[in-house]
């Protein structure tokens, strides 16, 4: 998948690694990377990335926004009930 395309399908659609991977039918690894490549590319575009950060269902710990894929357990509760951090791309506002 080009990266130019995830924008298309991340405008006004915020949908996770695992979803972008499973639409395009590439693995969740590809995705990420292109995913980390698109984040750099945007600041010298008319377009915002907003990432909405993966957080524990059990205590609500939220994760920093630089993780694209779901981590496997919570750091302060050790849950594994988490929930997967969301990309959106948005037009820069004028």
């Amino acid at each position: 998948m080009f990266r130019k395309d995830l924008i298309p399908l991340l405008q006004g659609n915020p949908l996770s690694v695992t979803q972008i991977a499973r639409s395009v039918g590439e693995a969740p690894k590809d995705i990420e990377a292109d995913l980390q490549h698109l984040l750099k590319s945007l600041k010298h575009s008319d377009y915002v990335a907003v990432i909405t950060p993966a957080a524990c269902r059990k205590c609500g710990f939220q994760f920093g926004k630089e993780k694209l894929r779901k981590p496997s357990k919570c750091p302060k509760c050790q849950s594994t009930w988490l929930s997967e951090p969301l990309i959106e791309v948005c037009e820069k506002p004028r």
